[in-house]
């Protein structure tokens, strides 16, 4: 797997990743440790993505997370995202990888890491 470019911002409560590749299957998002977050965000501007998480920071899943799409008019769970739309996951991860899904490049993806409160 390739890798593209990827930026990170620390907000605080919050943590950002953006990312972006051109080639099916590059690593576009590579978190650190994400064991003190449990909610995410996930979108992009371009291209289709698959999310994949580690329990042990070392071993990853090797069939993509369902996630929920706040664009759609269900509730029903996606694996792999359509460009422009907004996803969510909950989970405590050590951490996570997004791939790109497909051979259109993915574009300004930014997964966002928070703690839920209370």
């Amino acid at each position: 797997m390739a890798a593209g470019t990827q930026t990170n911002l620390d907000l605080g409560n919050c943590f950002r990743i953006t990312g972006s590749s051109t080639s099916d299957n590059d690593v576009l998002i590579q978190t650190g440790d994400v064991s003190r977050y449990d909610s995410f965000t996930l979108l992009s501007t371009g291209g289709a993505m698959d999310v994949f998480v580690s329990l042990d920071g070392t071993n990853y899943a090797t069939a993509a997370l369902s996630l929920q799409d706040f664009g759609a008019t269900t509730n029903d769970p996606v694996l792999v995202t359509v460009a422009g739309r907004l996803y969510q996951f909950r989970g405590k991860f050590a951490k996570i990888r997004v791939l790109q899904n497909g051979a259109t490049a993915v574009t300004a993806a930014t997964l966002n890491c928070w703690k839920q409160m209370g």
